[in-house]
């Protein structure tokens, strides 16, 4: 799959875009908030060096057409939040992933914007299937799975663990895995 060129990607007062220089600050801070370092695979401590490394893996995935990773944010610009796609050129498939910066959480922001991922993904990407990881404690986000339309294939017993990402003494706890396959999907 060559470079991805992204149509407008906007849902209500949420628009994704690609992540510049000028939102490392805006994703460091939003990345400080212990639930994304618990639930998501981010580095922990996150600095704004691993924001910059951050803001480049989102274009070169662009660029080389194995991902999707944009920043949601609203009509003033500010970052909300941020949504990607990573995506298997053999098997034309993708992961879905997210996270929501906690002053912007319960708006829409997760469900809005991984809608419009799952459109490009299943539109103009013509992916055949599309998965979501999310710890089976993470209500918010395995709730969010099942309003999108994904079903629960299964449980990985202690997959994951239950704390900072990188951090050999956090817990393990188990990971649900969630599939959608393109005729399962219904924009909203």
């Amino acid at each position: 799959m060559p470079r991805i060129e992204l149509p407008p990607l906007t849902s209500g007062p949420v628009r994704l875009r690609p992540p510049t220089e000028a939102d490392v600050a805006a994703i460091a801070a939003a990345c400080q908030d212990p639930d994304i370092q618990r639930f998501t695979r981010v580095p922990s401590p996150y600095t704004a060096a691993n924001a910059r490394e951050f803001v480049h893996f989102c274009r070169d995935t662009l660029q080389r057409g194995t991902g999707v990773h944009l920043l949601a944010v609203d009509t003033d610009d500010e970052v909300l939040g941020a949504v990607g796609l990573g995506i298997d050129l053999a098997d034309f498939s993708g992961e879905l992933g997210y996270w929501v910066a906690p002053h912007a959480r319960r708006r829409g922001v997760a469900r809005r914007g991984c809608r419009l991922l799952l459109e490009l993904a299943f539109g103009p990407l013509q992916l055949g299937f599309v998965g979501l990881h999310a710890a089976a404690s993470n209500q918010a986000s395995n709730g969010l799975a099942r309003a999108l339309g994904f079903t629960l294939e299964g449980t990985l017993r202690e997959a994951m663990i239950d704390g900072p990402s990188g951090d050999r003494s956090a817990p393990r706890c188990d990971a649900n895995v969630w599939g959608l396959r393109p005729h399962e999907y219904s924009p909203a």
